[in-house]
């Protein structure tokens, strides 16, 4: 026996649960087993006396398992005395929550409806998937239940109290002034009695929330049992979004009834008739049947001899007897029950936790109105979106509002030629996106252009907004394009898609036409001081190198190295290779003579730091001067346009370049935008195209800020307009639409493909680039100066510095050498000195000739044999140079370096030494 509880006016309930137990025992001649319903009526009035008398009557009749009461029951008592008798009780209404101390009592109960806690869950996931971020919660004061449903919505409210609101309703009032203090609310979370539903939303209709672009949701699990089409056919201003949850069912109906009115969708057919309709307690109670069949099936199966009929009273359990042990065994059998993809269950993933609180099931979202599902939420919190495109395949025509402005919208010139109508009047970028769009979604769509031309601002006085975004929130446009940034001030009055461009602020203003580069344009990257300076440099240190390495003794060198005695020693650094040498290292040239002495290294060595700076500052600024125009003036970004007064700038009035500087507390920005607020005449214009035409029309004189692909193209178009500075302020133009437009995501979507084919990218450069274009290509707007003496002069000064030591070192040497000569020559240091310093200053005698008394320090660079047999063929006192004469002169003289013989006779005759020393 099978007992079960029902109301007077739940008789279809009653009647489910006897077609259901009879269609599980089947024919007569085919039973096993069979199940005998027992059921007992109640009254509204009853109460848990007389509820707890019938329930007793059933156990004593032997019943298995007791179903029910719904929910219209007040008292728990049928959960207590099946509890206290160990008979299962399964539930298919919803029921209130257990506190803790209330389970122990409930061990016998199991509940087929989802669980509240589950439930709030699935509904707070559903809005957050919807992206809403500001909503009003709405549900029936009367329904004690619903606050627990809605709990995971209500607490949004306590952390956003400004963005989620709350209003509640009693049934017999006047809904009218709840929906009056929500006018203009476009998201409604609505919790409310399929019996009541009609009524509220016919109440919402004068105060617009019904409209196009509103957005319902319905929580009640059992919306779709009311006549909803009914209500959006009597009220033509009826066009609200209406989306509603349902627990998912399996798409099989049962075999033995059918869905009497209950809509199905299967194969993309819709199937429903005009009988009594099926709700979802229905399928609960068929769910709860089966659930308990199926577990006396198995527990027969392990315990066949032990599965008989209860002979329990409550009197017995009462004063102290044993309960039913199988009873106990069943409870935790349908607990432990996985309806996962299960075919035996209307309701989808069924499963218990220990205390018999369903929470495992599949929530359908829908359209109650259509009938169309659109997406099913899982318990794992995910929503997997269904039908995406049928909502969009109604005939409906797309208001798209728009505004005149190349190259996003303008007239098509032709068109006009030929009296076109229609979206074929039109072209632009924003023409051909839209055109895109609509066949990757497949909607209609026409251009409808603003009156004002604006692109929408909000008025503080009059509370509205006009341009494009007045169109969309006064429901006279589906969409908006062109343009059209995403601000925060818009982002409050309407939705915006996924943006499809990407972009900044940038500076424009006038170019002066191109003028060709003189021909001495290789000498521009230094000043005409420089170029005199550097030539003067050259030729001084080529002069002051002679000298230095003339008195350097170290660099002057046999001229025979093979040859120990040499008459003449050879200095290398006549003007000729120190020119060669000072211009070769300031051409970074190189070359294969090099100094040996101290003094004349450090010499080079300055003059080659010299020569690399000059060499390397020159070559860095001549490709710049070769390829780049200077730039007029030094304004180089809006901060350099903000100090100064000459050159005016401003920007299109009440844009989103306006409301940039407007809103922003930089004080870069706080200066421009007070700065363009006091010009007289105003610096603002009412379009891009009345800023173009004042930048090239005041020549220099004025400057225009406004977005950069606007401003790329309007480069094209003139050769005499060009960018200042870097991009700043980063924007995104994106498409308009209301807040709760379902199609919006439709729309981002669309733009995601678009972009990801490539498509924008091609659109871009289609409207963007001008193939008749022949305007002067600058490839860096930066400007090169020219680089005075002023800015070189430490390169100068550390040349001079350098030149300055190596001739301190230089006299040092030839100092002490005229003390040597003096000393050698017995002369006095006044006499060896102009001696010395007058073959100094011979700068075309690069011959030194060697006569006896020469100081050793002059023969550095005479190999050491050498040097070694001269000073033992002659005495130290005996050997010197002679200064002041000519290889010539010493050629006519008695050689030195004759035979041994000869210069032993040499030495022994007085004569020829006194000749030797005249």
């Amino acid at each position: 026996n099978a007992g079960a509880f029902f109301y007077d006016d739940e008789l279809e309930l009653e009647k489910e649960f006897t077609d259901v137990v009879n269609a599980i025992n089947g024919p007569e001649s085919e039973q096993n087993l069979r199940f005998y319903p027992l059921i007992k009526r109640l009254k509204p009035e009853d109460g848990s006396v007389a509820m707890q008398e019938q329930a007793c009557d059933l156990i004593d009749n032997g019943v298995a398992a007791i179903f029910g009461p719904s929910s219209k029951a007040a008292s728990d008592i049928i959960a207590l005395v099946c509890n206290n008798t160990g008979i299962p009780h399964i539930e298919f209404d919803v029921s209130d929550e257990e506190h803790l101390e209330e389970k122990p009592n409930h061990q016998m109960t199991v509940n087929l409806y989802p669980s509240q806690v589950i439930l709030s869950k699935a509904y707070a996931d559903i809005v957050q998937n919807f992206g809403w971020r500001k909503f009003t919660i709405v549900y029936d004061a009367d329904d004690v239940k619903a606050t627990a449903r809605l709990q995971d919505l209500l607490q949004l409210r306590e952390v956003h109290n400004d963005v989620v609101r709350v209003r509640k309703f009693q049934k017999d009032d006047d809904y009218r002034v709840m929906w009056k203090s929500i006018r203009g609310e476009r998201r409604v979370v609505l919790d409310c009695a399929p019996e009541l539903l009609t009524e509220v939303l016919n109440a919402s209709t004068e105060f617009g929330l019904t409209g196009q672009f509103n957005h319902i949701f319905l929580t009640n699990l059992e919306t779709y049992t009311d006549n909803l089409e009914e209500l959006a056919a009597d009220n033509e201003t009826f066009a609200v979004n209406i989306t509603a949850a349902r627990l998912l069912l399996n798409p099989e109906p049962p075999a033995y009834t059918h869905p009497h009115g209950y809509v199905i969708q299967r194969d993309n057919i819709l199937y429903e008739t005009n009988e009594t309709p099926r709700t979802l307690l229905h399928d609960l109670i068929h769910d709860a049947v089966h659930l308990f069949v199926q577990s006396w099936q198995n527990a027969s199966y392990f315990y066949p001899e032990r599965m008989s009929v209860p002979r329990i009273t409550c009197d017995f359990a009462a004063s102290g007897g044993r309960t039913w042990a199988m009873g106990r065994y069943l409870a935790r059998l349908m607990k432990g029950t996985s309806g996962v993809n299960s075919t035996a269950f209307r309701t989808s993933s069924l499963q218990f936790d220990d205390d018999g609180q369903r929470i495992t099931f599949n929530i359908e979202v829908y359209d109650p109105l259509d009938g169309i599902s659109i997406a099913v939420w899982d318990p794992r919190g995910q929503i997997t979106q269904l039908n995406v495109d049928a909502k969009v395949q109604k005939k409906m025509i797309y208001r798209v509002a728009t505004r005149i402005g190349p190259p996003y919208f303008s007239y098509n010139e032709t068109a006009v030629e030929l009296n076109m109508t229609g979206n074929a009047l039109y072209q632009g970028y924003a023409v051909d996106l839209i055109g895109a769009i609509a066949n990757e979604v497949g909607f209609e769509y026409q251009f409808v252009p603003v009156a004002d031309q604006q692109y929408g601002k909000y008025d503080k006085e009059t509370k509205q907004w006009n341009g494009i975004i007045g169109e969309i929130i006064n429901n006279d446009a589906h969409m908006g394009i062109c343009d059209l940034t995403i601000t925060q001030a818009r982002k409050k009055a309407v939705d915006f898609t996924v943006p499809f461009m990407q972009l900044g602020v940038s500076i424009l203003a006038y170019k002066s036409p191109h003028v060709e580069k003189p021909l001495n344009a290789y000498l521009l990257p230094f000043g005409g001081e420089v170029w005199i300076w550097i030539l003067i440099s050259v030729f001084v240190v080529t002069f002051l190198k002679t000298i230095v390495a003339r008195i350097a003794q170290m660099d002057w060198e046999n001229p025979h190295p093979c040859n120990s005695d040499p008459e003449v020693l050879e200095n290398m650094w006549h003007i000729h290779n120190t020119g060669w040498l000072s211009v070769a290292s300031i051409m970074t040239a190189g070359c294969d003579i090099l100094p040996k002495s101290p003094q004349v290294r450090m010499f080079e060595a300055t003059w080659w730091i010299f020569a690399i700076i000059i060499a390397n500052s020159y070559t860095a600024n001549l490709a710049a001067f070769l390829t780049n125009s200077k730039m007029e003036g030094s304004i180089a970004n809006l901060k350099d346009l903000s100090g100064q007064k000459k050159v005016k700038f401003g920007t299109i009035y009440g844009g989103s370049t306006y409301n940039l500087l407007a809103d922003s507390n930089e004080t870069v920005y706080r200066l421009a935008f007070n700065l363009m607020n006091n010009d007289d005449p105003s610096a603002y214009t009412k379009d891009n195209l009345e800023g173009v035409e004042r930048v090239q029309k005041n020549r220099g004189d004025y400057m225009f800020l406004m977005e950069t692909t606007t401003l790329e193209y309007h480069r094209e178009l003139h050769c005499d307009l060009r960018s200042v500075g870097e991009k700043f302020g980063e924007k995104h133009y994106a498409i308009a639409v209301p807040f709760g437009a379902e199609y919006r995501s439709n729309l981002s979507v669309a733009i995601l493909k678009l972009s990801e084919r490539g498509q924008l990218y091609d659109l871009k450069q289609k409207w963007w680039k001008n193939p008749d274009a022949n305007c002067f290509e600058e490839p860096d707007p930066d400007a090169t100066p020219d680089m005075t003496f002023e800015e070189l002069r430490g390169i100068f000064y550390t040349l001079y510095v350098g030149i300055f030591i190596a001739f301190l070192i230089g006299i040092i040497e030839f100092l002490v050498y005229v003390q040597q000569v003096a000393l050698e020559e017995r002369l006095t240091f006044k006499a060896a000195f102009n001696k010395e310093i007058r073959f100094v200053l011979c700068v075309w005698n690069n011959k030194k000739p060697i006569v006896a008394g020469t100081p050793v320090s002059s023969l550095r660079t005479t190999p050491r044999r050498s040097l070694d047999k001269s000073l033992e063929r002659t005495p130290k006192s005996g050997r010197r140079i002679v200064l002041g004469r000519s290889s010539e002169e010493m050629r006519e003289s008695p050689r030195a370096s004759g035979s041994g013989s000869n210069s032993s006779s040499a030495a022994k005759n007085p004569a020829a030494q006194r000749e030797a020393r005249v």
